[in-house]
């Protein structure tokens, strides 16, 4: 049975299906084209769509479902620590736990969380990116945070590296390696065989940092913080 799919026309040559992270069937045509040719052309990918739509249907799910609560455990350098209620109206990381005031409700606590977040991201990811641009010979502008889900780390052509709070969930190791691969945007603003190759004379084990990056994003992407 076909599923409901919507329908985007453009300037494209082609036809393309594509199922958004919403768990919504999309089709893309060139302008013009005829309701029939487009419902023969989904009938005609019923197999791809029953192959790929369950997988996002049900993290979509999960991301619905995603509640932080006290007693979760929540992910800093690669740890687990718990979150634990105080009886103050305050709320933070003390190396031990995560903390947060026992009566805030479910938004309040992951708005706080991802303060808490930002906070611990800004202080290691200007730090590494200090020690290692020593190393490097190099220097950023500035160090800016962002809550980007998709993108961990990226260098503008000002000089400014740009890092997604999500990224101090990772190991250590597994921070040093983005830091370097935007470090090295510096030097190459591609990713040339000469950029891997400054990114691997700092760290020649990088592929398998990014594999693990890889493992992290599958991760996050059935949790919802923002």
């Amino acid at each position: 049975m076909t599923k409901n799919y919507t329908t985007k026309h453009s300037k494209r040559k082609t036809m393309g299906l594509y199922i958004t992270k919403n768990a919504e069937i999309e089709v893309r045509v060139p302008n013009g084209t005829p309701k029939k040719v487009i419902a023969d052309f989904v009938n005609q990918h019923q197999h791809w769509i029953n192959t790929h739509y369950g997988a996002v249907a049900r993290q979509v799910e999960e991301r619905a479902n995603f509640k932080l609560c006290f007693g979760t455990k929540l992910l800093f350098l690669g740890r687990e620590f718990s979150l634990v209620p105080v009886e103050k109206p305050t709320y933070g990381y003390d190396g031990q736990h995560f903390y947060a005031y026992a009566q805030m409700s479910a938004e309040e606590l992951k708005t706080s969380l991802v303060g808490i977040y930002r906070t611990l991201a800004k202080k290691v990811l200007s730090t590494m990116v200090e020690d290692l641009g020593k190393h490097m010979g190099l220097k950023p502008k500035a160090v800016k945070i962002n809550g980007a889900r998709t993108r961990w780390g990226s260098c503008s052509s000002a000089g400014n590296l740009n890092f997604s709070w999500y990224l101090v969930m990772a190991e250590e190791t597994t921070i040093r390696y983005v830091v370097v691969h935007e470090l090295a945007h510096l030097i190459e603003m591609n990713h040339s065989s000469h950029f891997w190759k400054i990114v691997e004379q700092v760290l020649p084990n990088y592929k398998v940092e990014r594999e693990k990056l890889k493992k992290l994003q599958k991760k996050l992407s059935v949790q919802s913080w923002e």
